[in-house]
């Protein structure tokens, strides 16, 4: 049931910071390596992770 839970909340993420998110967390990429990727900065990317953490963490709050 967690798994699907997370797996819904990612889908529900706006589509560039699901990518984001996708290619750090299941891809294994480094911050740098996927700035490098879209051409966007390194900030930018650390501020995508960030806002996907906050969504799911919101998310999945009333599981725990």
């Amino acid at each position: 049931e967690l798994q699907q839970r997370i797996a819904e909340g990612i889908e529900s993420l706006p589509s560039k910071c699901r990518q984001i998110f996708k290619m750090n967390r299941l891809d294994g990429l480094r911050n740098e390596e996927i700035a490098s990727r879209l051409n966007l900065s390194k900030r930018t990317v650390e501020t995508q992770i960030s806002k996907a953490l906050k969504i799911l963490r919101n998310k999945l709050a009333d599981y725990v």
